[in-house]
């Protein structure tokens, strides 16, 4: 693909993607008998890379086509702010409407985003835009007077046109040169063209009689002269453009868009994570069926989220990109994290009246009161467990959880301190004080509760891990001897290098196991490190069959390895927020990708789904390194060197000055933010983004809400 420097494999999603629900909409069916039928041999839809417009699985279109394809595309987004995605496929496994739906979800489209789907087996076309998009409304003049008459007829292969004839309908849409915008496509074109093609429905061309006539020669020279004009057009609105206002983010520097984006991104997701909090409360007050609507608006923001986070992992790779690529990248980053304070504000009036904690403030108070007073018991367990995980392993095994009991204590010292607030402002009738401090200590008491939990995983994780360990030991000692008998009898002598190091590593990890206070996951590295040296050259021994079986023998445990590993460095970042910027966040999503591909793969290629739950384990132990290291550099409130880290626990300050212990930790936790140290009365800062966006106001921008209608049909 021209438009990133990236190579990449599309990756194949299962067909249990098309039910996490499509939205159809219009379609526009060419021909009583070219419906819309699935393929025996069937795509499942695809996972569009960031950065690239053009999706070519049908293999249709040449390298010069595709390239001059995507270069239109990207002028489209220069000059109108429109994005296009064109797909080709070779038959769909689902009716072409939830197909492109399904993609689409997958995609985490914003309103300035549509999408064209050509299935060239089936002879069939949707083009979609996003129901917040301007251009919606012409869908269907977008497809018939643009689409359908630049597609190929039968034994015809200018399907790069077809795509060329999409971008022009959404100039033209977007310039307002499609007119009123009464979708005369669909009730009178479409209309027509059922009527024309009445008569023989054979195989041989988009569909039979007049149409084809109509469509070939009438439809082709109008296209022809289209093109021309919209190329002429394109040059006039680019001079224009450049005489006119330009996007403020053109005028940054590189490094500057860099600085906004990863701000952006640390900002999207610390409110991903306070909403889901602030929804588990409204849940466990109101029941499940009351928060339906605003999970659907969380998982909206976590699709944006995904694809902001995979591009920042490509921005951040060893391959090197042009500053166009940057410049793009990053440019999308910010408009994603907009739309994520887009979906998260979509329903927050509804969700504000559902819990209206000003309403219901002293009933509010008396639950977090009592909330606090659970946690205490189970803040006590967390210490006694850390000091017989301390006594059982080694201290750099424990890094991630060994402040957790004392991070907990001093977030009940906050949860009191917010209690007295809103008590205090309650008695003055200052209810939306009120409902701020409780607000604020209801997410202090469910990060008590992650810290307290993530001590209980850490003990879990490394008792299996130790367990593993001795199993790998086990393993590593049988394909030793079996290597070594091999050298010993005269074969393979490429062995002799990896053996010995491996029995160097069986030595060094037998040793760490006897030492008493053993680090679990260090000794499982080096074991593994060692073995996959061994195993590499015994793969060229063992046929495809063996390599399989082994791989699956020790997939189950791998997953479960790197699945204990994500969750503990989630746990270690969302008690910590306040410090951990996006590198970390963005390595521990590249992580949770990664996992989840390993498990799709798990069924059909064990041994890549190996390889690639060892690496999602990597890349969540990286993210683990640099959170920390985000924690040590964090200039946090009040200087000094807690933990070896950034900051000093200290009370006192606060909001309006008045609050009392605990606030250091609710900084850190990304309870409280900077401005409330100001004692800033306006309340517009506080919290951590709470359900409803960034800091209680939301950011703006677009979310994938869905496809209102789908035009197409088929040719």
């Amino acid at each position: 693909m021209t438009a990133t420097s990236h190579s990449w494999q599309p990756v194949r999603l299962s067909p249990a993607v098309l039910t996490a629900g499509a939205l159809v909409g219009s379609a526009v069916t060419v021909g009583a008998g070219l419906t819309m039928a699935s393929s025996a041999q069937a795509a499942a839809p695809v996972e569009i890379p960031p950065g690239v417009f053009v999706v070519d699985e049908a293999q249709v279109l040449t390298a010069l086509e595709e390239t001059q394809l995507e270069e239109e595309i990207a002028q489209l987004r220069r000059e109108e702010g429109q994005s296009l995605f064109v797909v080709y496929v070779d038959g769909t496994n689902a009716p072409l409407d939830q197909w492109i739906t399904a993609v689409a979800r997958q995609k985490g489209l914003s309103q300035s985003d549509s999408m064209m789907v050509i299935d060239v087996a089936e002879r069939q076309v949707r083009y979609a835009a996003h129901d917040a998009n301007s251009i919606e409304v012409f869908e269907d003049d977008i497809i018939q007077d643009y689409v359908f008459p630049a597609l190929p007829a039968r034994g015809e292969d200018d399907w790069a046109a077809a795509g060329s004839a999409a971008v022009e309908g959404v100039l033209a849409a977007s310039t307002g040169a499609l007119g009123s915008g009464s979708g005369s496509g669909a009730n009178d074109g479409g209309a027509s063209r059922e009527q024309t093609g009445s008569g023989d429905t054979g195989a041989g061309g988009w569909v039979a009689g007049g149409l084809v006539t109509a469509a070939l020669v009438g439809g082709g020279v109008a296209l022809a002269s289209r093109k021309r004009k919209g190329k002429d057009s394109s040059r006039g609105r680019s001079v224009e453009s450049a005489q006119g206002p330009q996007d403020p983010l053109d005028a940054m520097s590189v490094e500057d868009l860099r600085n906004k984006a990863g701000s952006m991104l640390v900002a999207a997701d610390d409110a991903i994570k306070s909403s889901e909090q602030e929804l588990g409360f409204a849940m466990a007050a109101y029941g499940d069926d009351s928060v339906t609507t605003f999970r659907s608006d969380i998982e909206a923001a976590k699709a944006h989220m995904m694809e902001s986070f995979k591009l920042q992992h490509q921005l951040d790779d060893h391959i090197p990109d042009t500053e166009e690529q940057q410049r793009a990248w990053l440019k999308d980053i910010i408009a994603r994290c907009e739309a994520v304070g887009a979906s998260l504000s979509e329903h927050q009036q509804e969700f504000n009246e559902l819990r209206d904690l000003e309403k219901n403030a002293p009933a509010a108070l008396t639950a977090l009161e009592q909330r606090a007073g659970e946690l205490a018991q189970p803040v006590n367990e967390a210490e006694r467990r850390l000091v017989d995980l301390h006594a059982r392993y080694a201290d750099s095994a424990l890094v991630e959880v060994n402040d957790n009991a004392s991070d907990a204590r001093e977030r009940l010292e906050f949860i009191s301190s917010a209690v007295a607030k809103a008590r205090q402002s309650l008695e003055a009738s200052d209810l939306s004080t009120a409902a701020l401090a409780i607000r604020a200590g209801e997410e202090a008491a469910a990060q008590v509760t992650t810290l307290v939990e993530a001590v209980g995983k850490a003990s879990d994780h490394l008792d299996r891990t130790m367990q593993n360990v001795t199993t790998g030991v086990r393993q590593t000692a049988q394909d030793l001897a079996q290597a070594q008998a091999l050298v010993n009898a005269g074969q393979h002598p490429e062995l002799a290098g990896p053996i010995a190091g491996v029995e160097q590593a069986l030595r060094s990890v037998q040793t760490g196991m006897a030492s008493g206070k053993p680090d679990p996951i260090d000794l499982l590295h080096d074991l593994e490190n060692a073995h996959r040296q061994l195993d590499a050259q015994l793969g060229g021994i063992r046929d495809q069959q063996e390599q399989s079986r082994r791989a699956a023998a020790q997939l189950q445990q791998a997953i479960l390895q790197a699945q204990a590993q994500i969750d503990g460095t989630q746990d270690y970042i969302a008690a910590r927020r306040g410090a951990v910027g996006s590198q970390a966040r963005t390595k521990l999503a590249e992580a949770d990708r990664t996992l989840q591909q390993a498990v799709q793969l798990s069924g059909s290629d064990p041994v890549t789904a190996l390889n690639m739950a060892r690496q999602a384990g990597a890349l969540a132990e990286r993210a683990s390194r640099m959170a920390q290291q985000d924690l040590d550099d964090w200039g946090g409130y009040g200087g000094g060197g807690f933990g070896g880290g950034g900051y000093t626990r200290r009370g006192g300050g606060g909001f309006g000055g008045s609050f009392g212990g605990g606030l250091g930790g609710a900084i850190l936790g990304g309870i409280l933010i900077d401005s409330v140290l100001g004692g800033r009365s306006d309340h517009s800062d506080w919290g951590g983004g709470g359900f409803g966006g960034f800091g209680g106001g939301g950011l703006g921008g677009g979310d994938f809400g869905g496809f209102g209608d789908i035009a197409g049909g088929s040719f």
